[in-house]
């Protein structure tokens, strides 16, 4: 039997991830708002990408339209959306239902397992460059995309839910330690997020400043040393990719939440940078430029907020 698929919301990652599915046979389903089954009613779900173009009309429904269990969730939303993301995708989940969450940062696993239990919800992350244009279409660049997801609890078999997430368009990677590969992606993130949200700049900009690399080396250093704290220390190769990644003179790299700052729009500020300064705190460990981000951030949604 084709295990039912549901993808919450159709955005530039879910968007991206669920057409790839769908395009390849697999039973899936658009869980959206009004307004983009409009807008994908009309046009189409577009894929501009350089592993394939694409172009489908996908199955979807909203909210209220929304009835019976699905095998498997992907929740693919920001994290400032996730209460109402958790009441619109209730009645999708079942006694067998698991769900997959692509989220940044680690807070949601705790909402999610306190609403639909420890056994529905598995660890999940990907690995994508992609954004929505005006239009409304997914544009998708670099390396192939990956989407690794894992078990957190006995009785979570990721092995055999990777031929149903399994499509030509991107790696479908099951991890036996699916929690080490959140905190190196958070790590990535936060560093990421700090570096570009603080100095208001991208990666290639801030490495050719004079003292740059040095706060970038000092930013990496406070996330890695939270994340050893916790307990799931990055391994040196993971430490020296992120190091190269961010210190690149020439890069043009940003951090989405720095995207979403520049345009005045909601950022994703207490997941990725608050809580693991929260995290920090409670392990003692020291974060003079990660708390310095955090309040800058704050200070940002509470202007933004008063308009």
């Amino acid at each position: 039997m084709t295990p039912k698929i549901l993808v919450v919301g159709a955005g530039a990652v879910g968007g991206y991830f669920g057409a790839r599915l769908a395009a390849s046979g697999h039973d899936v389903t658009f869980l959206v708002r009004p307004r983009r089954q409009a807008q994908l009613s009309a046009t189409g779900l577009c894929l501009v990408s350089p592993l394939g173009d694409a172009t489908l009309t996908p199955r979807m429904v909203t909210a209220d339209q929304l009835t019976q269990p699905h095998d498997i969730v992907i929740l693919s939303v920001k994290a400032y959306s996730l209460a109402a993301a958790i009441v619109d995708m209730a009645p999708a989940i079942g006694p067998q239902t698991r769900i997959i969450p692509l989220l940044n940062g680690m807070q949601h696993l705790d909402v999610l397992s306190s609403r639909f239990g420890h056994e529905a919800v598995m660890g999940g992350t990907c690995f994508i460059v992609s954004s929505l244009d005006g239009e409304g279409r997914i544009h998708q660049a670099g390396v192939t995309p990956r989407l690794v997801f894992g078990p957190l609890v006995a009785g979570q078999d990721a092995s055999t839910m990777a031929e149903a997430l399994r499509a030509p368009g991107f790696d479908t990677v099951p991890s036996p330690h699916i929690m080490q590969d959140m905190w190196n992606k958070w790590s990535l993130l936060a560093s990421l997020g700090t570096l570009c949200c603080l100095m208001r700049a991208n990666v290639g900009e801030v490495a050719r400043l004079a003292g740059g690399t040095d706060f970038v080396h000092a930013t990496i250093k406070e996330c890695t040393s939270i994340a050893a704290a916790a307990g799931y220390p990055l391994a040196d190769d993971t430490i020296n990719g992120i190091v190269k990644r961010l210190t690149q003179p020439d890069s043009t790299l940003t951090s989405s939440m720095f995207r979403d700052l520049s345009q005045g729009a909601p950022v994703e500020a207490q997941q990725i940078i608050g809580d693991l300064v929260t995290r920090a705190r409670m392990h003692g460990v020291a974060t003079p430029i990660l708390g310095l981000t955090d309040l800058n951030l704050r200070a940002y949604e509470l202007r933004r907020d008063s308009r």
